[in-house]
């Protein structure tokens, strides 16, 4: 290890540590706000509507354990335990909650989708460019994993590419996922950022106009 990345590490560590504790927070919080507003669905529509019945048990079963997860993270992290192996496994947690969540909802054409960009922006606070690529990766393996549970499983292959009003427009698949590949390229440019204010010994502000 080479003394720069020796020097970044140490000095990131403890702000690494209380990155994954915020996004612990706020993953505790979103599961209580969008099941909150699955309840209130669930207690408005009629008894024969499909929010309710199978689709709720499902949505129920995935909360539980998503929030389970973040108990025990919270549990480590309250005692400062905080290998390299628990942002991997929060984050990939996490894409496997959604893709579940999204695939309970019909695939790729939920709103749910979102979910995958605020996992993508979640990653810098953990102040790991390798923890932004494998998340942005998880996110974009996880949107093609909807794409194919779609076709294969929700429609049927052949009645998929028979039907053209079910068939999602390549157009529109190529730009979700350019949007996940940008967004992690954002978050990955946040970490540089970050990484070259850390190690860089004097930091000069740039010359700007008056008036500015």
């Amino acid at each position: 290890m080479t003394m720069a990345n020796q020097t970044w590490r140490d000095a990131t560590r403890p702000e690494a540590w209380a990155g994954e504790l915020r996004v612990n927070l706020i993953r505790l919080l979103a599961i209580v706000l969008f099941y909150g507003r699955h309840l209130v669905e669930w207690f408005l529509a009629p008894k024969d509507a499909a929010v309710r019945g199978h689709y709720h048990i499902a949505v129920t079963v995935v909360v539980i354990a998503w929030a389970f997860e973040a108990v025990v993270l919270h549990g480590w992290l309250s005692r400062r335990r905080y290998d390299d192996w628990i942002k991997y496994f929060a984050v990939l947690w996490d894409a496997l909650m959604m893709t579940l969540l999204c695939a309970i909802a019909g695939g790729p054409r939920t709103p749910l989708i979102a979910l995958f960009f605020a996992l993508i922006a979640s990653a810098p606070l953990r102040l790991s460019i390798r923890l932004v690529y494998a998340t942005t990766a998880a996110a974009m393996l996880g949107y093609l994993f909807l794409l194919g549970y779609y076709v294969w499983y929700v429609i049927g292959f052949h009645r998929y590419y028979a039907t053209p009003e079910l068939r999602i427009p390549r157009s529109q698949e190529a730009i979700v996922l350019l949007a996940l590949l940008l967004c992690g390229l954002f978050a990955g440019q946040v970490v540089r950022q970050v990484r070259r204010v850390v190690l860089s010994p004097v930091h000069v502000a740039p010359e700007t106009s008056e008036g500015q």
